[in-house]
């Protein structure tokens, strides 16, 4: 007869031996190993409480209590995100947080919500303090602010909208703790950033396996790659490019790995926006080559679009409308221009690109960026895919139907490449630009480390 994990539903003996099997557990967890991989020191204080939730995990999980396990782990991935923000303060703001933690996780085990809402508070005064939180109030203009079109009346735009610090504290609780420290940086820097936090309802290890099938997935980077480096024959690769490995593929995944000032622009949103629709901030992202289309790129977004999104996104696709296909200069397709790279698939990226401007009748620069964006509109952002990380990781498509498609390019690297563009056009716009950044279940306790060499297979 084999034996079987006890159970609270049994015996008030049989309870009191899981709960001491647990504890056991729990004391004899190597805290020294679990510091290492977390490249974190853990205090007496924070050890003995993350051997309590190791223990309320080993009780839920003898119990078969999938709930009280995630509650468990979220507990101590929270404090462990604590304690790395912690590690950047100075003394005296670690004793204070140090003490409003506690209390916090006191009240969380007790159940006192009021006491838990005070400790909240305070750690947000400790921040306040440390300006980590903007807490100015910046008067909106009385009046709105007016342009007039070209055919003398005047259209109504919004005065930006200066969200306040109770809207940002509001979005960052729907953050993981271990988004929060890069969130608050972040905030810091720009205040009138928005950040939403895209919950998936998609498990992250299932989405890198759907991702990792079939080799789609490609680098012309070899730490990225596999020792040798591998082709999937069923694939047509770029001369120069190969199959990327599941720790390159988990790495580029994992959004909290880009929450910095120019990496976060993967995350930039192009739905509408009625704050940054208007040729000012256009123009800011434009090149010289660009500089007298602010009004195409705005008839381009309409009210569906953003048209700062567009802009960058032409300037990235197109450099600035310079290349061959925003040029219109392809061989065999001349006069058929392509500003936003649709197309231009892997194998004969600029055949295809003026291929597909051909067959949308995009026949000069302005109708390739109206055509274009009302394109990406009906196909992309219309769907869900409204930033460069949906772009390339199509988390929407797997959600819907288990499977990946419908991705803008296979390059592993392409959201973080062209966010390099987009930051430096855009980190400098005074407008709360909107960044969707997906939460992901069951995501690993810190963010995917980079490669440093290819993978074996």
């Amino acid at each position: 007869m084999k034996w079987k994990e006890p159970t609270f539903g049994a015996t008030p003996m049989l309870k009191a031996l899981t709960t001491a099997n647990a504890r056991r557990k729990a004391q004899a967890f190597d805290l020294v190993a679990e510091q290492k991989k977390q490249k974190l020191n853990y205090p007496e204080w924070a050890q003995s409480w993350l051997r309590k939730y190791k223990e309320d995990w080993y009780i839920a999980q003898a119990n078969g209590d999938e709930v009280g396990m995630r509650k468990a782990q979220k507990l101590a991935e929270g404090l462990r995100s604590k304690l790395r923000e912690m590690a950047t303060f100075p003394k005296w703001a670690q004793e204070e947080m140090k003490k409003e933690t506690i209390r916090w996780m006191t009240a969380e085990a007790s159940g006192n919500i009021r006491e838990k809402l005070a400790a909240e508070k305070a750690g947000r005064a400790i921040r306040e303090k440390l300006g980590l939180i903007d807490t100015s109030i910046k008067e909106p203009p009385k009046e709105p602010v007016t342009n007039k079109s070209k055919d003398g009346s005047k259209t109504e735009q919004a005065p930006p909208d200066k969200s306040g610090n109770d809207s940002f504290e509001a979005e960052l609780a729907k953050f993981p703790e271990s988004y929060r420290p890069a969130l608050l940086k972040l905030h810091k820097q720009h205040p009138s950033w928005r950040f939403i936090a895209e919950e998936t309802n998609v498990d992250f290890n299932s989405f890198l396996k759907a991702e990792m099938k079939n080799g789609l997935v490609c680098t012309e980077v070899d730490k990225y790659g596999y020792s040798p480096s591998w082709r999937d024959p069923k694939f047509k690769y770029d001369r120069g490019y190969n199959a990327a490995s599941p720790k390159a593929v988990s790495y580029f995944l994992d959004p909290r790995n880009f929450l910095t000032e120019s990496r976060v622009f993967q995350f930039l949103s192009g739905k509408y926006d009625k704050n940054t629709q208007n040729k000012e901030a256009v123009n800011k992202v434009l090149s010289k080559s660009l500089a007298n289309k602010g009004d195409v790129f705005l008839k381009a977004g309409g009210n569906e679009a953003s048209a700062v999104f567009l802009a960058a996104k032409a300037m990235v696709e197109s450099g600035g409308g310079t290349s061959t296909l925003g040029k219109g200069q392809v061989p065999g397709y001349i006069g058929w221009y392509n500003m936003y790279g649709i197309g231009a698939n892997d194998g004969s990226a600029l055949k295809n690109g003026a291929k597909k401007a051909k067959s949308e009748n995009w026949n000069s620069v302005d109708s390739a960026i109206i055509g274009g964006g009302k394109w990406i509109y009906r196909n992309y952002i219309k769907t869900g895919q409204d930033t460069l990380y949906s772009l390339k990781w199509n988390v929407n498509s797997f959600r819907s139907n288990g499977t990946v498609s419908k991705q803008y390019a296979t390059n592993i690297m392409d959201a973080y490449v062209k966010s390099d563009r987009f930051s430096k056009g855009l980190k400098t716009v005074d407008a709360p630009l909107t960044f969707r950044i997906p939460v992901y279940k069951n995501m690993p306790a810190t963010a995917c480390p980079e490669p440093t060499q290819a993978s074996s297979r």
